[in-house]
């Protein structure tokens, strides 16, 4: 009998602890927040903000910029909240003055709470795609220096940088070769295991990873060229079997059908991108929610551009000259505006699996 009253009094206990857990829905406002949506230096109208809080069981609170690109809240609880924006936007294009192109732009973050009964801040949004993440952040295309005599380009690599704080996973990843929009796809090499789900293949925060065309020492072609056999992945079609092979490295292969090339790019002109891998039904291009990272470079100003600007509005590698033995990396680690005119520069040589001084 004594040990059922026990029980009993536990049970009412935590109900009644439960119900004290709930967060309160009631409050006295006493906090204004003022904000003000920047993009490239400009404020931007009509964008929807949100503040969302945690400390309270309230619904998000929803409003837009006005004229002068500022919203406000009032009569706001004090608490933490956690602002977000995610809209579209028609700007200038930083190729061709006379385009427009559309963009998503995005913002999240927390807002700082001092003493003060108002806050006023800026919230510097940035282009969707520019967020921390997998970045392409070197690629080396031109060939070394003495390589023109022999057309020599097999020393060609990417170099990949995860730049954000948590572990991402290359599983089942595509690289891709983009000859003209998304809708038309020149090559595209898959890394093993399952995309999005797979956790065989981690790439750790701050870390590169190099992915060579043939993980050699080519410095035994030609001298002036780099040591690629130490790669972390190197692309092999398993339908070429002369394809140059490096047992200790492993491969990204070829899933485009009836292809019998490697995944050489052009030496100062081309498209290249990472995905996701969920979707890779190529001929009728890839879901450009997928794409994890695009850039687009060509050696020349006049350039048309021959990638969609929602995933990158310029392009970098002006200057470039093939067998120069240069390289295009971006001007910091995983730096990225979503525009590869901004982001990268031209380094003297190439960096394989680290970043240049």
């Amino acid at each position: 009998m004594v040990k059922k009253i026990y029980i009993s009094s536990l049970i009412l206990f935590l109900f009644y602890v439960s119900c004290f857990k709930e967060k309160p829905t009631q409050y006295d406002g006493a906090l204004s927040i003022k904000l003000f949506v920047e993009f490239e230096g400009k404020l931007l109208t009509s964008i929807p903000v949100s503040l969302k809080t945690y400390d309270y069981n309230v619904a998000t609170f929803t409003d837009t910029t006005d004229s002068s690109g500022m919203v406000i809240f009032e009569d706001l609880p004090w608490a933490y909240y956690r602002v977000n924006v995610k809209s579209e936007v028609i700007v200038p294009s930083p190729v061709d003055t006379t385009l427009m192109d559309t963009l998503l732009v995005i913002y999240t973050d927390y807002i700082e709470i001092g003493n003060e009964n108002t806050i006023i801040d800026t919230l510097h949004a940035i282009a969707s795609g520019a967020e921390p993440g997998l970045k392409i952040n070197e690629l080396y295309t031109v060939g070394p220096v003495n390589g023109g005599s022999i057309h020599y380009f097999s020393d060609q690599f990417f170099e990949l940088y995860n730049s954000s704080d948590d572990t991402v996973y290359l599983d089942g990843m595509i690289f891709c070769r983009i000859y003209h929009m998304l809708d038309w796809i020149s090559s595209i090499f898959q890394f093993p295991g399952e995309p999005l789900m797979g956790r065989e293949y981690p790439v750790p925060p701050d870390s590169f990873v190099v992915v060579a065309l043939d993980a050699y020492d080519h410095r035994t072609v030609i001298p002036e060229s780099i040591d690629l056999s130490n790669a972390d992945w190197e692309f092999r079609n398993s339908m070429d079997y002369a394809d140059f092979d490096n047992p200790d490295v492993p491969n990204l292969d070829n899933l485009e059908v009836g292809c019998h090339l490697d995944f050489g790019i052009g030496l100062t002109m081309d498209v290249i991108l990472i995905a996701d891998g969920s979707d890779t039904d190529y001929p009728g291009g890839i879901d450009i929610e997928t794409v994890i990272d695009c850039v687009e470079y060509a050696s020349f100003a006049h350039h048309i551009k021959d990638i969609e600007p929602e995933l990158d509005r310029g392009f970098g590698g002006v200057g470039l000259s093939k067998y120069s033995g240069l390289s295009l990396e971006r001007i910091a680690p995983g730096f990225d505006t979503n525009n590869s005119t901004l982001d990268f520069e031209i380094i003297p040589h190439p960096t394989p699996g680290y970043q240049h001084e």
